[in-house]
């Protein structure tokens, strides 16, 4: 059975999220700090707003099924009727796992065709974390404005996961052009990738998962490290944060506690930035730092604290890596400029009071 779906780009997400509960009269399935969904029985309707777009307004619609199948009659009516076609295959979007293709109306509309095949805790996983904005739809063709914040101009960079247009015969063919969802260009890459420390006290959860994050999303323009000042005894990272890594795609291979002193030895790597991510570690005396490294806090409360059942420490990670990757992603779409040595202090202590 097909479920009709909708997703709305908003500017304030509580206040819309208040509205359409009072106008379903249902609370979503689904919150994130970016991100609802209502899954409505009456009509059958998977209905998405999300803040990640330029501008406020609908970004696409789309049929949610149920099975493969399903999805695959879709497709043929799609290819029978000799309509523009991205079949992405399997993907990650809109913190899910899901099997999908597009199709563009000729108003210029994006349709997304979806077999949702899980849940994950980030909106894209890793390697598929969109540059800036939301919901990969594709940018549509012709002489219509772009939707999902995409540029008129037909020389302009694709958005949203956009595929480019070309033609071939009496049919528009789409190549798929992975700029990113509802992203302008990427920023240029600087000719040495710069080296960001990541610090917690017991450098187990915060600034594991910040050194794991940064190094999936940064595309050669960064390289993470993590320390603590008192590192674990047994340099195992916490196990929830290992976990949630490995569940959402991320590499988890050579992550371990380490002290700061590793990196003030004249042999470490120089960094350029230094984040403390929790208030004891921003309290301590930190090293002499190679270079005189810019530096910054950014702090989040502990995900590993207390004695709370491990349902609610998980949901705590989660929502400690999904504020991280929020943070970072503003990091990465900085212009190059921003991130020059006589701007990267005021850049990182900006990006702290977002």
């Amino acid at each position: 059975m097909k479920r009709f779906h909708v997703h709305i780009h908003v500017d304030d997400l509580a206040r819309s999220i208040a509205f359409y509960s009072r106008l379903f009269a249902a609370e979503p399935a689904r919150v994130e700090a970016d991100y609802a969904k209502w899954m409505l029985d009456d009509p059958r309707v998977n209905f998405a707003i999300s803040t990640r777009g330029d501008k406020p307004g609908l970004d696409h619609l789309g049929f949610q099924v149920d099975d493969a199948a399903e999805l695959a009659q879709l497709k043929d009516r799609a290819e029978a009727a000799d309509m523009a076609l991205l079949d992405e295959g399997a993907t990650s979007c809109c913190y899910a796992r899901s099997e999908k293709h597009w199709v563009t109306d000729p108003q210029g509309i994006a349709w997304e065709h979806f077999h949702t095949l899980g849940n994950i805790p980030v909106f894209n996983e890793a390697g598929k974390i969109p540059v800036a904005g939301a919901c990969c739809a594709p940018a549509p063709t012709g002489d219509k404005a772009a939707a999902c914040c995409a540029p008129a101009a037909e020389d302009a960079p694709a958005a949203c996961c956009a595929p480019k247009a070309t033609s071939s015969a009496n049919k528009t063919v789409l190549a798929e052009h992975s700029a990113g969802c509802c992203s302008e260009a990427a920023p240029a890459a600087r000719s040495k990738p710069l080296n960001v420390l990541f610090i917690c006290t017991r450098n187990c959860a915060r600034s594991i998962l910040a050194e794991a994050l940064l190094n999936a999303m940064a595309h050669g323009r960064f390289n993470a490290y993590s320390a603590g000042s008192s590192p674990s005894a047994n340099q195992q990272p916490h196990p929830l944060c290992l976990q949630l890594l490995q569940r959402a795609g991320i590499s988890t291979e050579g992550l371990r506690s380490k002290s700061w002193d590793d990196f003030a030895a004249p042999d470490a790597p120089h960094m350029d930035l230094i984040i403390t991510l929790c208030d004891d570690a921003a309290g301590e005396v930190c090293p002499a730092w190679p270079g005189h490294p810019a530096s910054a806090h950014w702090g989040y409360p502990d995900p590993s604290a207390g004695d709370a059942p491990e349902a609610q420490k998980i949901e705590a990670f989660r929502k400690t890596m999904h504020m991280l990757h929020q943070r970072l992603e503003s990091l990465i779409n900085l212009p190059s400029d921003k991130l020059e040595k006589a701007a990267l202090q005021g850049t990182a202590q900006d990006l702290a009071a977002r």
